[in-house]
C-alpha cells in the first residue's frame, strides 16, 4: 500500500473553475482571489504548527504550484513539483459542470477520453511512496479534492468532498489494518490560535464526492 509516515496534505485554494461549478480535472484553472486569501490563512496556520512540514510537494496544475508557493512564503522550506499528484483527468468532462458529470462526482465512473479510477489511484500511490520516503519529513503535499477522495478509497473509504485550503495532518498507527493513520484538521478560533481535531470524516466516511 503507502508507507505509514507522517505527512500533511491540504487541497489547493479555490479556482475560477470550482467558483463556477464546473469540472476542472487535469485543466488549469487559476485562483480567484478568495483562492488566494485561502492560501495566505493557510500559510498563517502552517506557520503555527509546533512540528511544521520540513518539505513541500505539490503538482504541476498552478492552482496547486500557487497555493504552495504561498504557503512556502512564511515555511521557506525545499518545494518539489510531481505530475502524479495532479487531479484525475477527467477527459470529456473536463469543464463541463458539476451537474452533467454526476457518474464521476458520486461514483467513479471512467470519464469518456479519461483516466480509470485504478489508474488515478496507482500514480497516487507511487507518488506518495516515493516523496514520503525521499524527503525529510514531515512532507505537506499540495494537491487536489480527488486526491483526497482517491487516497480514501485506496483503504476502502468514501471521502466527501474535502474543502479549499484545509489543512489535515496524518499521523501513523502502525498497528492498525484499515486506515493506518490518525487524521488531524487545522483551523483558527476566533482570537486567531490555532485549533486542531480530529477528523471524523476518515472515521465515519460513507459519502463521496469530487470537487477539482
Amino acid at each position: 500500500m503507502i508507507i505509514a509516515k507522517h505527512f500533511y496534505m491540504i487541497r489547493h485554494g479555490e479556482t475560477e473553475a470550482n467558483a463556477a461549478k464546473i469540472m476542472a480535472g487535469s485543466m488549469d484553472s487559476p485562483l480567484t482571489q478568495n483562492g488566494i486569501d485561502q492560501a495566505k490563512k493557510a500559510a498563517d496556520i502552517i506557520s503555527m504548527l509546533n512540528n511544521k512540514p520540513k518539505t513541500i510537494v505539490h503538482s504541476h496544475l498552478s492552482r496547486a504550484r500557487d497555493t504552495a508557493n504561498h504557503i512556502n512564503t512564511l515555511l521557506n522550506a525545499p518545494i518539489y513539483e510531481d505530475p502524479d499528484f495532479a487531479e484525475l483527468n477527467a477527459g470529456d468532462w473536463e469543464g463541463v459542470p458539476y451537474d452533467q458529470c454526476q457518474e464521476l462526482l458520486v461514483g467513479w465512473q471512467t470519464p469518456p477520453g479519461g483516466e480509470s479510477f485504478n489508474e488515478f489511484c496507482e500514480r497516487l500511490k507511487r507518488a506518495k511512496n516515493t516523496h514520503l520516503q525521499r524527503h525529510p519529513g514531515p512532507v505537506l503535499i499540495v494537491c487536489h479534492g480527488g486526491v483526497f477522495r482517491a487516497f480514501g478509497k485506496i483503504y476502502g473509504l468514501n471521502i466527501p468532498g474535502v474543502k479549499n485550503c484545509h489543512l489535515y495532518e496524518f499521523e501513523p498507527l502502525p498497528n492498525t489494518e484499515t486506515f493506518p493513520w490518525r487524521v488531524w484538521e487545522y483551523g483558527l478560533n476566533d482570537d486567531g490560535g490555532i485549533v486542531r481535531n480530529i477528523a471524523n470524516v476518515y472515521l465515519n466516511a460513507d459519502t463521496a464526492e469530487i470537487e477539482s
